[in-house]
């Protein structure tokens, strides 16, 4: 009963009640659209604006702020800038977790508050509020995302997860946002010709979903010869894209797929356009890029996503910690949009291993690369410095060639004294329902990270 529970809270579904605000709607698709290419001058002063009203309904509405400024000796008048936000100390998860009435609006009412549950994709599930204004946001940031692909909202999209439906159904179509959702799981080669005529029926065209579960789909059409299900647009959500679902997915298919990075918590929101660029959501939240010192990422400096949502009154979060990595970009896009850039999106705490020498190694992804014939593949640690990787091949297997290309950019990120035992399998062994893991991190260390100049400061 627990397990069903669980999987119910992780499906959240789009209801048109939680997001209901016409005006508030219809003002944000005219902002957004114009936005996306002010001056960066004119989208710092849009920044401060929200920033400053959810300041001052921090201090007036939140007991945890209040007592906060108290500690610190901080007032209303000490912040006049957007430079000013780094005299408050970086929060995270069990921050919040510690502290969760504390955080809570004593207004929240006034904002119809929608209760939902993060899958615990950091290590850590739990249950969070979000009022209609963040909602509304998100929902609008989401829009201009999908319309950079071409498409215009009312038109129908599959949205393929790593999930079984509550009901155990092979698909639910939702007609309020037009979507066919489809548990990746119940796709094989028996039953693709039914999905194929479910995608026909709805005139699907676009897809959006898990990386993993789209990959799982291309293979299954690429092994029966389905092509009659092939999108115009892609977008990946949930999950990191690795670099042999992305070169597979879009070789098979001819179509870019665009990355999409957010939080339950509504924190942070990075969008990838079809010309490669991983751009900032500046009017849904400010968004840090910091270095395990406290201090700023530079221009090509890898850092932790740490972000300020601008929306959520019900339980503000101000410079939360995402457990997210990212490096640090100064560049401009050439799709032309001035929103600001990251490089790459790097990974999470949880995807780290501890090498033989002490040091976290995250750039697993890119070694995986090599591995042209790869289904599915994951590591998992269990002791320090030493690692083992599961992989499962596709039908034309994994040679000799294949493992030694692999093995020896692995051995570049985790050094020679580090054990790595490589086990070619017909299944990866942590594989539930849910999310997809590409790191399974069972030190005690990975689940809640050190704490770091980001976070001492807090106390």
């Amino acid at each position: 009963m627990r397990s069903q529970i669980r999987r119910k809270q992780q499906m959240r579904e789009f209801k048109i009640r939680d997001f209901l605000s016409v005006r508030r709607i219809l003002y944000w698709r005219w902002k957004l659209w114009r936005s996306q290419y002010y001056s960066s001058e004119k989208m710092k002063a849009l920044q401060w604006k929200l920033f400053s009203s959810m300041l001052d309904h921090c201090l007036e509405h939140v007991a945890y702020y209040k007592d906060e400024f108290k500690r610190l000796g901080l007032s209303r008048s000490d912040f006049r800038s957007l430079d000013d936000l780094s005299k408050l100390p970086v929060i995270n998860k069990w921050t919040m977790l510690d502290n969760f009435e504390r955080f809570k609006a004593d207004n929240m009412k006034k904002f119809r508050p929608t209760p939902c549950f993060t899958s615990g994709s950091t290590g850590t599930p739990m249950a969070f509020l979000l009022d209609i204004h963040s909602n509304v946001i998100e929902m609008t940031c989401q829009w201009r995302h999908f319309s950079w692909t071409g498409y215009r909202l009312g038109q129908p999209f599959a949205d393929i997860r790593n999930k079984i439906l509550v009901t155990l159904e092979d698909h639910k179509w939702n007609w309020q946002c037009r979507s066919l959702h489809i548990p990746a799981p119940a796709i094989n080669a028996s039953n693709i010709g039914y999905y194929a005529e479910l995608f026909k029926k709805h005139r699907i065209r676009f897809w959006r979903g898990h990386p993993s579960a789209l990959h799982h789909l291309c293979l299954v059409m690429s092994d029966t010869g389905e092509k009659s299900m092939m999108p115009e647009r892609i977008v990946c959500s949930g999950e990191p894209v690795l670099e042999y679902q992305r070169s597979f997915i879009e070789s098979f298919t001819g179509v870019r797929i665009c990355d999409d990075f957010g939080l339950f918590e509504h924190t942070a929101l990075i969008s990838q356009c079809p010309e490669g660029g991983y751009h900032v959501n500046p009017e849904y939240a400010i968004v840090e890029i910091l270095k395990e010192d406290g201090s700023h990422a530079k221009d090509g400096e890898e850092g932790r996503i740490v972000g300020t949502g601008l929306h959520n009154r019900i339980i503000p979060l101000l410079r939360y910690d995402t457990c997210d990595y990212a490096v640090q970009s100064s560049k401009t896009c050439t799709c032309g949009r001035t929103l600001p850039l990251l490089e790459k999106l790097t990974g999470r705490s949880i995807e780290r291993l501890l090498t033989a020498d002490g040091r976290w190694a995250s750039e697993m992804r890119i070694a995986i690369k090599y591995g042209k014939n790869i289904r599915m593949s994951q590591f998992v640690q269990e002791k320090p410095g030493e690692i083992d990787l599961y992989i499962v091949p596709n039908k034309d297997g994994f040679s000799i060639e294949d493992s030694r290309k692999m093995f020896d950019e692995l051995t570049k990120y985790f050094g020679k004294t580090t054990v790595l035992r490589t086990h070619v399998v017909s299944e990866v062994p942590y594989h539930e329902p849910g999310k997809y893991k590409f790191v399974v991190n069972k030190l005690a260390s990975a689940s809640k990270p050190a704490e770091s100049a980001l976070t001492a400061s807090r106390r």
